[in-house]
């Protein structure tokens, strides 16, 4: 059981926590009394963000900014916290990016930058901190997945399919550390109101209101509650809840139908 009142010097590692859904962890994390180390590419933008958390919530807040795709990144971070002695006590693996084309379409450097970012770098993530959280016997781990994960999508083949090994290989580690009272929590969210559909704001709030999109900071506050209570698999908003056992049951010839009509 999380202990609200036992989170004075513990750090939470948010990755990709420049915008959207990595920054609403941050900084609900933070406004819950958890000091940061918030990692992404994009640096002046984390300096801000680090500033601003820190004023805000008078909690620290590390910042490394690195390219979270390149093979060693995991490593990178894991040595960083030895050499600045912080004790990672949750780790939100949030980074991914989406690439929407036919699989032999996609820039080659494109193509190994996702496989990078969805496997090999949350995978060593988890096996670093998560041995520390074993040792300790406490932590937790959120793996961003998707609602893609479930099945196989045209276009999105990259992305439905990296995401599925996060959602399996998070799963799986779940029941390995629940014994060492460490939470393995995956969430596969469907639409969330970022920057990443690129939509006008009239059609990002209809959108809301039709609950095709949820708010980034409604997610974090939801996925940090399920993540606290060690939750195996988290599906936000009840529209894609009803819509998952539909997509499962979803004939194939279907998925060969929108292929070749796209």
């Amino acid at each position: 059981m999380h202990n609200q009142g036992d989170r004075k010097n513990k750090t939470a590692l948010v990755t990709g926590a420049a915008s959207g859904i990595g920054f609403a962890f941050a900084d609900n994390l933070a406004k819950r009394g958890y000091n940061l180390l918030i990692a992404d590419i994009r640096e002046a933008k984390i300096i801000e963000i680090a500033d601003t958390l820190r004023s805000k919530y008078d909690v620290e807040v590390s910042h490394l900014a690195l390219d979270l795709s390149k093979i060693d990144a995991a490593e990178t971070v894991y040595e960083f916290c030895i050499k600045q002695n912080i004790d990672i006590h949750i780790l939100i693996s949030n980074a991914g990016m989406l690439i929407f084309d036919t699989m032999a379409d996609i820039e080659f450097d494109k193509y190994n930058t996702i496989l990078q970012l969805h496997v090999n770098t949350p995978a060593k993530l988890c096996r670093l901190f998560g041995e520390k959280m074993k040792e300790r016997k406490e932590g937790y781990i959120l793996t961003v997945s998707s609602l893609t994960a479930w099945m196989p999508y045209p276009y999105l083949s990259m992305y439905a399919s990296t995401k599925r090994f996060l959602r399996t290989f998070s799963r799986s580690i779940h029941f390995e550390l629940s014994k060492y009272n460490v939470g393995v929590t995956t969430i596969c969210p469907g639409g969330i109101d970022t920057e990443l559909f690129n939509l006008k704001p009239n059609l990002r709030k209809l959108a809301r209101c039709l609950g095709i999109l949820m708010k980034a900071d409604t997610l974090a506050k939801r996925a940090l509650r399920k993540m606290f209570r060690k939750r195996v698999t988290y599906i936000p908003g009840l529209l894609y809840k009803i819509i998952l056992p539909i997509l499962l049951v979803v004939p194939v010839r279907i998925i060969a139908l929108f292929s070749k009509r796209r």
